[in-house]
């Protein structure tokens, strides 16, 4: 039984990240003897073209993607490419947004076979078995599928009670490589599920409510060989409140302190679930960021939403990060219900006070009610009117909800003010920067060389300039000089800029130059390799 799993496309806005759900999914497919690959579009451009040659090419008799609801209207197309292909192929969908809303995705999707229901790994496994052997799907718990025109639903799959059954995520599956080079961390979960009840999150639902932990040293065992064998400098614990069981929190910090883990890591956590001392010790495990989902300065939408934070509540949670040496950010999300314009104003002051007392960074995002959520479900009693059911949009940027007294055109406006204030900062970098200021200076390269390396990936710019036919270039020296020349006439850069750019990447080895035939070719150094298209060969395919 061959099995694909795809990986769906979506924006650098949205920080790509090595895609943690399809490596479990992989990993526990493996263990079972199934074979599988992973297609991961994050990382290089996308057109249904490289997944028809990697169809035929692999030839996979079932074919899963994973998504949330911004990618979802791909995610669908993607799985009809497949079924186009070959009506033979088994094609499967999961993630957040199926979840709750399978019926809708299984009449308007008539090629999508199955919907995996929350928790993926061991129903996907009984699925492809019950698939593999051809026996009625109606056996297998946790899926809805189409069935004479109706949506059948069978019982929920129990959820994995000891995380440590599972087996390590399969990132060789994926295209390591890519992400180093872009510089982004990846992810990790020491815990699934969720206690609180917020009614803009489907998380306490999608995982439970109960919260499932992994054994401290497995998560560690993890992180050492992310840097082992992929060389990452950098993690982000992706646990909806890492900080919420202290003894958990301080057994993971003390055991990567053990084991001298020289590491950067970031965690999502709650301003009401930190004290000092366990601060202190997450500074000293390597812990550089936390992220405080604030929400609103606005008491009373704090109620609303269940949020069970108070104002007085987030200053001592932030103080307490910044005092023990963290990096702070707030999350704020406007439009939420009984939002108006003062209530706005009064979160980008909150968010300012606390950038100037403690330098916590903040951003605002606008209300996207996902599928699960209870403020979707319940929109009108919130006072919440959904303005477009169209997928793509709910990106968190723009406005497609409105309340009574918070008309889409105000949270423009609310949205144009904090983004003048970002505006306002990038501006003042850029003139510190010009003036000597090492520390801004280093900022704006960094961002453009993220963006240069995304346009290097979503372009496939190596693939289509990497091959050295000429005998003089076959001197590797002269190889690196010849493609930043290359990059630099295709990209528009400077020669200069080109060259130190392509020289940090392949000094970090992330591209390497491998001989072909009576030629060399520079290549994204993954390692498992799948003909993506015809201008791309195996050695230089997105399949890592």
């Amino acid at each position: 039984m061959r099995v694909l799993l795809l990986s769906t496309p979506h924006p650098l806005e949205e920080s790509p990240l090595p895609p943690l759900s399809l490596s479990y999914l992989a990993s526990v497919l493996i263990r079972e003897g199934i074979e599988v690959k992973i297609l991961d579009f994050l990382v290089t451009q996308y057109h249904p073209k490289k997944l028809r040659r990697a169809l035929e090419e692999y030839r996979p008799q079932l074919v899963g993607a994973t998504c949330v609801t911004l990618n979802y209207p791909i995610a669908r197309r993607m799985l009809k490419a497949c079924k186009t292909f070959d009506p033979y192929i088994f094609t499967v969908i999961g993630g957040p947004h199926v979840t709750f809303a399978s019926e809708e995705t299984l009449l308007q999707s008539p090629w999508i076979d199955a919907v995996v229901i929350g928790e993926g790994e061991r129903t996907l496994v009984e699925l492809v078995r019950a698939v593999e052997e051809d026996k009625d799907i109606h056996q297998v718990p946790g899926i809805a599928f189409a069935d004479g025109g109706m949506v059948v639903k069978t019982p929920p799959q129990a959820r994995i009670e000891n995380l440590d059954q599972l087996p390590l995520p399969a990132r060789e599956l994926l295209p390591m490589a890519r992400y180093r080079a872009l510089g982004t961390p990846c992810t990790v979960i020491t815990s699934r599920g969720c206690p609180y009840s917020c009614i803009f999150c489907s998380g306490h639902r999608m995982f439970g409510p109960k919260v499932r932990f992994r054994s401290p040293g497995l998560v560690v065992d993890e992180i050492e060989k992310l840097q082992r064998d992929f060389g990452l400098a950098k993690i982000n614990i992706v646990d909806d409140t890492f900080t919420l069981n202290h003894h958990h929190t301080r057994a993971v910090c003390e055991e990567m302190l053990r084991r001298n883990l020289q590491i950067k890591w970031s965690v999502f956590a709650r301003v009401d679930r930190i004290s000092e001392d366990l601060a202190q010790l997450m500074n000293q495990a390597g812990c550089e960021w936390v992220l405080f989902g604030v929400e609103s300065a606005d008491e009373g939408i704090l109620k609303t939403i269940r949020k069970g934070i108070t104002l007085d509540g987030v200053r001592r949670g932030v103080k307490i990060a910044a005092e023990a040496g963290i990096n702070v950010f707030n999350s704020f999300i406007l439009g939420l219900p009984g939002e108006n314009r003062d209530t706005a104003l009064k979160s980008m002051a909150f968010g300012d006070e606390l950038y100037q007392q403690y330098g916590a960074k903040y951003g605002f995002h606008i209300l996207s009610p996902l599928p699960g959520t209870e403020v979707y479900e319940k929109a009108k009693d919130y006072g919440i009117r959904i303005l477009s059911r169209n997928w793509a949009r709910y990106n968190a940027n723009e406005p497609i909800t409105e309340t009574a007294t918070m008309s889409k055109e105000m949270i423009k406006e609310a949205m144009a003010i904090y983004n003048r204030g970002i505006e306002v900062a990038w501006d003042d970098i850029k003139r510190r920067a010009k003036g000597g200021d090492a520390q801004c200076a280093e900022i704006i390269e960094g961002k453009e060389r993220e963006e240069f390396v995304w346009t290097l990936l979503q372009g496939d710019v190596i693939e289509g300039l990497g091959g050295m036919a000429s005998a003089t270039v076959l001197n590797p020296s002269n190889a690196e000089a010849e493609l930043a020349r290359r990059v630099s006439r295709k990209l528009g850069l400077d020669i200069e800029v080109a060259q130190r750019w392509m020289g940090e990447l392949i000094g970090k080895g992330v591209l390497r130059l491998e001989p072909r035939r009576n030629s060399l070719r520079w290549q994204w150094s993954d390692t498992q390799k799948l003909k993506l298209a015809g201008e791309i060969t195996p050695a230089t395919s997105c399949q890592a």
